[in-house]
């Protein structure tokens, strides 16, 4: 694995680890000697982040991880709102079709045991391997999800029970179901912004 790419899966991770926080400034002389690698593989990393959407680069004040806006953070919850619920009834789907289940109902056990962030990667991971679209696959984990995640922190509701639904329905190869049940979810916690502190969210104007 490349420096660059170190450098953006440590950050990522430590978004959800709380090492690293929405608004916080990515100096680049503090990475170079974090990471013990030079401008150039620093600005590579940093680049990449931008085009992911985790980073914003602003002419002579740098780099800086992003803090959403109340209506961007439900702009990126509308739009995961619709992958997930395509990833959940394409399993279901999938699942109807004779597809093996054992992989991902672990996971998913696992997870809503268990919790944390790698139980969750893993889950959503199972969950897209099942619905066997690699576009999915490759969209969804650029969503900016571990962003709203790491802002809002101990603010976002447990909708323990919207995964449990989710999960029963795309074992029993159900597609709608799967889908609405992955919808409601992310709709939920849409609802739930308003009611939200406003010191949690940017407060730039669109």
């Amino acid at each position: 694995m490349s420096g660059p790419d170190l450098i953006v899966r440590d950050i990522l991770r430590g978004l959800t680890e709380a090492r690293f926080v929405p608004g916080q400034r990515l100096i680049e002389t503090d990475l170079m000697a974090r990471y013990g690698v030079g401008r150039s593989t620093v600005r590579e990393a940093l680049g990449r982040l931008a085009a992911e959407g985790v980073v914003r680069l602003a002419p002579y004040r740098g780099a800086q991880i992003r803090l959403l806006t109340r209506m961007e953070t439900a702009d990126v919850l509308r739009v995961a709102g619709v992958l997930l619920g395509l990833a959940a009834r394409q399993a279901a789907e999938s699942v109807a079709a004779g597809a093996e289940t054992a992989g991902f109902a672990q996971a998913a056990q696992a997870f809503l045991d268990v919790g944390g962030a790698d139980a969750r990667a893993r889950y959503y991971r199972k969950l897209t391997r099942l619905a066997d679209n690699a576009e999915l696959a490759r969209l969804l984990p650029s969503m900016q999800v571990h962003l709203i995640r790491a802002q809002l922190g101990a603010t976002r509701p447990n909708w323990r029970g919207d995964h449990n639904a989710l999960v029963a329905a795309v074992l029993m190869g159900d597609g709608d179901r799967a889908e609405l049940s992955a919808q409601r979810h992310v709709q939920r916690q849409i609802e739930a912004l308003p009611s939200l502190p406003d010191d949690l969210f940017a407060q730039r104007l669109r």
